[in-house]
This record gives structure tokens, sequence and C-alpha cells, in this order.
């Protein structure tokens, strides 16, 4: 079959496949199916749209030539990564050498393990706009239709939103497009609705939700007919088929407790924790007995509840079918993130709830682990106050859950670092958090707090900075006040970036979208006013002003300074020369890829802090001959305690980084150009480069000449005000109770305080305990709190598998856990964390954390 004219410059060069019958194993195609594919030609550019199964693609070639050269083909867009819609990519780009890949970020990783090569592209961001000549490519992001990388392509010009497998279904015709097609295919799409669209609903109502402003005469869908008249009947049958069944609103959580009893011992277990639920939360329980009541009827009670309990007893080393039914009827996508508990009485083994709760884990609950289990009779003093504290436990957490500010079908899902404290939406967590180099481990599941203070006063208020603290103080303003105007100025060129990316981009390739903090169409949607490259000169609070390098005198209402730091370089001999760097901006790092091109350089970077240390790993993965200089006596002091630090020494040095500890740099050799150092020992070390990572000292200049409070930092309330109530600071230069912060997640927080004060919202700012997070040398470190360094007897427990190199140490003091290191093996980062930072009693630090 031929390509077909879309509409003017819009072509579909898909395949039809009118034999299959049964499509991914899981969908009968009684109608067969087609693969759509679409190309846009432009005045210069040609743009294609989705690729077919492959074992069609010598089909889709010829249909491509017949509209284009596949070797002029500039763009592919891939709204969606299932091999039946990117499978014969791989094969297309040998003939579209030339060809930039446009997809969502999680597309383009899923598409380089489909395709086992690196993709040429780039990843677009939400509602970013690319102009190709005078037509637009608009992107939205709209997750889990039916995977967590799909994304819609609206191009304006045309009134025509390209889906992929959204609005489509498996219906093969010849005729392809709908007003030209004689057969009713509403079977057929809302059969594929229920089958991919289905489990997908609140995520179908928020793609419909963006997709309602845009006028829409055309839907270039992945599967079956091209719709071309009729759009809002069949968005409507979507709209119809999505909208969630009203639901009762509660004045109390709902929890269903589900169990099996062989001799009743589980049924008094299942009545004693529904207790314990009672006793700290008043909560609607119904208990349900599986040997006689409906499985579908309970079923459909535990995906409406807001928690839910499963009991059940082991017969041969298995749970029972009537509680193991019930778990495997949940689903992670649709049920994951309820709140769940598990429990059971047991004669001579005890596998059941372990094996129910191993399901709900694997499925995403919040469970509450680990199950509770009792031998036999449970009609005991003992045992029963046991089992009511694990009901207690439960109801807690109902609490804690029942709290939560929540929002029905947004949509979106958001995703925080525990660790840094960022927060980023997504279908999925970051692999890795650009801010602090966390691993997915470290992510949970967030609810963003609901704004509700308005006070639309127009203001002028400025942003001398752009770092997290003054871009953070500039959204939250912007959420609560629609008429402000906002300008931010920042002696940077580009857009504000994530600063800890720099240093993982010398060895790795980061797309915009993880380097980037926002894309630049965020700033003009909030009409935050950039102005890059501008230098602030001098500040006078008397006359609410500041002026530029370029003599440009600014007013404002209210001022946000942000200068954040600067890197400490030693006032040494030697420290002005060229070959001397300090990275603390992307101009720095600019800098160093210079100093590095032309060859392997002998490297010596003075400072073994996490800094330092991420440099070495990345420079010496690029082949250069690296070593550290560290003026402590053990490496990462404050991060590892006396039987980590030898562990973590030994797995530098096997990596090949030379380290050096308690050694003091005393002159920076070299006659116009760097040849090494000369330390106290004395002892001369050769090197082309040196990387100064010695701390960092707060901007405060600026604020001291206009006579603000300076002491550590730029002093501050706890409202982030400056001694002048009309200027706030935040970041690094802020010294909040005389301490400076200098890490990402502080600096965010200050900015929203200051940004909601400024608006007149009440807000205060709270120091809190931060872990410390390092990928580095093929191994993994998470440290937080209290490592035993302090006065009085600590306890401790300690994991170490010389084989893998695991290490493991938590401190316990006063009966509560202080602090803790993972090296090695990083996924109890979540556990350790909120056991320090939530000052948790020993037993329930030990069953989170469970070494």
């Amino acid at each position: 079959m031929s390509a077909l004219k879309v509409k003017e410059n819009l072509y579909w060069v898909g395949v039809q496949d009118h034999d299959i019958r049964v499509f991914d194993i899981v969908m009968f195609t009684e109608y067969g199916t087609s693969y759509n594919s679409f190309i846009l030609k432009t005045e210069n550019h040609t743009v294609l749209f989705e690729t077919v199964k492959l074992k069609f693609f010598d089909r889709f070639l010829e249909n491509i030539k017949e509209v284009c050269d596949p070797a002029t083909i500039d763009y592919i867009v891939i709204d969606h990564t299932e091999p039946d819609h990117a499978g014969s990519l791989e094969k297309l780009l040998d003939y579209a050498p030339n060809a930039k890949v446009l997809a969502s970020n999680v597309a383009l990783s899923y598409l380089r393990d489909i395709c086992n090569r690196e993709i040429p592209g780039k990843a677009v961001a939400d509602d970013e706009v690319i102009a190709i000549d005078d037509i637009h490519l608009q992107f939205l992001s709209v997750p889990f239709l039916h995977w967590p990388d799909s994304i819609y392509t609206y191009i304006p010009e045309l009134k025509t939103l390209v889906t992929c497998d959204s609005f489509g279904c498996h219906y093969a015709d010849d005729k392809v497009f709908n007003d030209q097609i004689d057969g009713d295919f509403t079977p057929a799409y809302q059969y594929y609705f229920n089958c991919i669209m289905g489990p997908f609903k609140p995520y179908v109502q928020y793609a419909l939700e963006r997709i309602k402003p845009l006028a829409i005469e055309t839907i270039c869908c992945g599967h079956g007919p091209v719709l071309r008249k009729d759009i809002p009947h069949y968005i409507g049958l979507y709209d119809q088929w999505s909208k969630p069944a009203k639901k009762e609103k509660r004045s109390k959580p709902k929890v269903v407790t589900a169990f099996v009893s062989a001799y009743g011992y589980s049924e008094r277990l299942a009545r004693e924790i529904s207790a314990g639920v009672r006793d700290v939360i008043d909560a609607d329980v119904s208990l349900r007995d599986m040997v006689t009541e409906d499985h579908d009827k309970v079923l459909a009670e535990i995906k409406e509840a807001d928690g839910f309990l499963l009991g059940t007893c082991t017969i041969n080393g298995d749970a029972l079918p009537p509680i193991m039914n019930l778990a495997m009827g949940l689903n992670g996508i649709t049920e994951g993130g309820k709140l769940a508990g598990v429990f059971g009485s047991y004669g001579w083994s005890g596998e059941g709830p372990d094996m129910v709760m191993g399901r709900l884990s694997l499925l995403r609950m919040k469970t509450v682990e680990p199950a509770f289990k009792t031998v036999f009779n449970p009609e005991n003093k003992d045992k029963l106050a046991k089992a009511r504290k694990y009901g207690q436990k439960f109801g807690k957490k109902l609490q804690e859950e029942w709290v939560k500010l929540k929002t029905d079908a947004t949509g979106k899902t958001y995703w925080k670092c525990t660790v840094c404290g960022e927060v980023f939406e997504g279908a999925m967590p970051p692999q890795n958090c650009p801010v602090c180099g966390a691993g997915q481990e470290a992510f949970i599941e967030y609810t963003p707090e609901v704004v509700t203070f308005r006070d639309d006063r127009e203001m002028r208020v400025a942003i001398i900075g752009s770092g997290a603290g003054g871009l953070a103080a500039a959204e939250a303003l912007r959420k609560r006040n629609d008429k402000a105007q906002i300008d931010l100025y920042t002696r940077e060129e580009l857009l504000p970036y994530y600063r800890p990316v720099l240093t993982r981009a010398l060895a790795d390739k980061v797309e915009d979208t993880e380097y980037f903090i926002h894309p630049e169409h965020f700033y003009e949607k909030n009409r935050i006013n950039l102005h890059l490259g501008v230098t602030v000169e001098s500040l006078s609070p008397r006359d609410k002003s500041f002026r530029l390098a370029d003599g440009k005198t600014v007013k404002y209402d209210k001022l946000v300074l942000a200068t954040g730091a600067s890197c400490f370089i030693p006032p040494i001999q030697g420290a002005n020369l060229t070959e001397v760097v300090a990275l603390r901006e992307k101009t720095d790092f600019d800098r160093l890829n210079g100093l590095l091109a032309g060859g392997p350089k002998k490297v010596a970077i003075v400072g073994g802090g996490l800094l330092g240390l991420e440099t070495a790993d990345a420079l010496h993965r690029l082949g250069h001959n690296v070593t550290v200089l560290e003026a402590c006596p053990s490496v990462l002091p404050r991060q590892l305690d006396p039987d980590g630090s030898p562990l973590f020494t030994k797995i530098i040095q096997k990596s090949g980084v030379e380290i050096h500890y308690g050694v003091y740099v005393e002159e920076i050799l070299g006659e116009g150009k760097v040849t090494g150092l000369k330390t106290r020992a004395p002892q001369e070390i050769p090197a082309d480069i040196v990387i100064v990572s010695a701390g960092i000292r707060p901007n405060v200049e600026l604020a001291k000449a206009a006579g603000l409070h300076v002491d550590r930092g730029i002093e501050v309330n706890e409202r982030m005000q400056t001694s002048d109530s009309g200027i706030y600071a935040v970041g690094d230069c802020a010294a909040v109770n005389g301490r400076c912060g200098g890490l990402w997640e502080p600096a965010s927080l200050q900015g929203n305080v200051a940004g909601a004060n400024i608006a007149g919202d009440d807000k205060t700012y709270a120091c809190k305990l931060y872990g410390a997070t390092l990928a580095a040398f093929g191994t993994s470190l998470f440290s937080i709190g209290d490592l035993g360094a302090g006065d009085g007897k600590y306890e401790q427990i300690m994991e170490y598998n010389e084989l893998s190199g695991k290490y493991r140490k938590i401190y316990f003091k006063d009966g509560k856990v202080v602090g803790g290191v993972l090296l090695g093996d990083v996924k109890l980062t979540n556990p350790l964390l909120l056991s320090v930072t939530r000052g948790l009693d020993t037993e329930t630090a030990l069953e989170m954390i469970k070494l």
C-alpha cells in the first residue's frame, strides 16, 4: 500500500496488517491493525513521526521514498517507544544519518536499549515548542498513556495532534482515514481503550485537560483510522470511559481487613490488629472472612479503601489462595502507594505472611513491615499486645496519609530526592538526581504543597542570582501573586541550571532536560524576566535600587540576594597561574575542558572532599592521571567513620587514582605554566593542571558595601529577611543563626520562604539535618548524622561483606538512631535517612532499616 496525503504537507507512510489476530500476547485483533507513521514536509525540512514494527520495515521504507529521500529526514519524533512504534528506528537511522530524534527523556533512555546504540536526539520538555521553518511542534508531556514515556505533538498550523497510542485502535483498512472508511470501528476503539488505556484513567483525564484548549481537526494516532472528522465525538468517548466513578466523600479513612483462618487464630489477630488501628485513628475498619466472602467484591473494596490488611495462616509452607489471589488481583500502577499490612498465625512454619508481603512490596505498596506473625494460638496477653501494637503502627501511618492534601487525577507525578530535597516532575524518578547524584533508591513519590494564599498586589521584585534559592523565590512568589513584576539578574550567560551536574558532565553525556532546571518557555509562561550576563555593581537600600555594570539603575520594591558563594583558593605562590582552576560555575568547567584537551594530563586535586573526589573519578575515567591531596588524616572524615574510611580508601586506590592524606600544599610550581606542587613535607608532585577544591566562601561583598549586617554570611532571620526588612537573602550567601548552608535543599527551601513572605504569606525556615551522597569509583556512598564522634556512649550495628565491598554501620545513642554509613549498597538510603531525621527509637528504626 502506498503513502497517502493526510492534509497539506502531511502524509501517512504507515503499514496495514490485515492478518494479525493476536497483538502483544494479550489482545485479540479480529480486524487486524495498522502501524501508523507520518511525514511532515516544511519549506526546508522533513519530519517523520513514529516508525513501524520491524517486520514491516521494507514496506515502510518504500512508503517513505514515495514522499522523500530517507537521507533528507531531519527529525524523527517518537511519541512512545513501544517496539510496534519504534522498532524500525535502528534501521531507519542508517538510512537517515543526519536525523535527530525528538522524544521525552524517558523515551530516549528506552530507545538506547531498544536499538542498542546511542540515539542522536534531544529530550523535549513539557510545553516546549520547536520551530521548523514556518511550522511549530509543541510537545505535551502526558505520561502513562500507556507507558511512562508518552508525549503528544501538536502542530498548530495544521491543527493536528500526533498521539501514538491514544485515540487509536486495532483496525486495518486501506482507506486509512475515518472520513473514508465504511465500517464501524467503534467496538474496536472501545476494546482498545479498555485494554490499553483502562488501567490509566486518571492519566487519560489529565491528557484530555491538556488538549482541551487546542484547535484539533486531525488526530494522527499510532494504530487504526486516522481521525479527520467527528473529533469531539472520539475525544468525548475517551472522556466518558475514563471518568472515575463518583467516590463517596468520607469523613474518616476506610480500611479493609481480609483474612482466612483455619482454627480461628488469624481471625483473632485480625480483630486485635483492627482494634489497634482504631486506637490511633477514627477509621472505618471492615473485617472480611475470605472463606465466605466474595473475592471480586472484597477486591473492589480494597481498591477503594485508604489502606488494607491481609491475614493468612501458612499451610505446607505457602500462603492460602484466597488471600494470595487478592494480592495478585492488585496492580502496582493503579494501586501502588496504598497503605498495606500483613499478618498471620502459623504452626511449624510461617512463610505465608512473608509471601504476601513480598508481593505487596513488589507492587510498591506502602507496607508496614515486617509482617506480623505469631505461633499458633494468640490468646495470650503478650501475643495480643504485640498484635495490637502492629495495628497501632499501621494506624499511625494511616493517620499520616490521611492528613496529606491530595488532588485527584492530576496526571502529574512528582518525585522527591530524600537526600537533597529537590522535586522532579515525571512519570518515573530520574536515574540519578541531577543535584546530588543519588540513585533512584533515594526518591519517594511526593505530593507538592497546595498553595492557597493569594495576594495580587502590584510590586517590583528583583532577584540577584540564579541558583536554587533565587529561582525558588521567584517561583514561590509567582504561585501567590500573578501581577508582581519579577526580574532575575545573573552574571552567568545561560538559563538556571543544576550546578552539581557540571562534574558528572565532565565524563558523561547529560541531556538538556537533566542540566537546566527549567526550559526557556517556563520563564516566559511564568513571566519571570531573565537578565543573563548582567553584573550588579552596587546596591542602595535607601533608594531601593541597584546599579548594573553598564551604568543602568534598577528600582525595586522588594529584593532577594541570592549571590551564592565562591571557591576558596588559598593565598599561596602560583595560585594565579593559568592552569590553576577552582570549579564552581559553567565557565570554570569550560576552562578546565580547554586545559584537558590534547591528550592525557597529570591532574592534581587539592582537597579530597565530595566534590574533589567526584572530579577525580570523572577525570580518571577520561584517561587522565589524577592525584588527590587531602589535608585531613583520612578520607571524608565527616562522612565516614574510622572503620569505613580505610575501606573507601582501598576502593579509590584500586580505581587507579592516587590519594595522599595529611598533605598541606605550600606552593604551586611553575614559571608561567604549572609544572607541579610543593608540599610541607617537603615533596614535589608533578602536575599539568591543579584543581583547587578547598571549600567555599559566601559572596557578601555587595551586601556589606550596602551596609547590611554581615558576619560569616548575610545575616537573616527565620523569614529570610536581612537587617533591611525589604531585602531578603537566600542560599549560600545567607547565614541563618550564624550558619551558612552550602547545600541545594536549604537554598531552595530558603528561597521558597522568601518568595512566600514577599507575597504576604507567613513562612519560616528551620535548619535540619542533611545526608551526603557520592557515586564514584564504581561504588556509592550515603552518610548522615553522628558517626560516633560526640561525647557519651554509642551503640552500633555493623555489616561488612569483604567479597562485595558492601559496608553498613548504624549508630545509636540514648535509645535512638543518630547516624549511619552505607557504602557499596545504598538501597537503605531512605529508611536510614528517615530514621535519623525523625529521631526514631532503636526498635522502630531497625524495623525500617532491616540490616
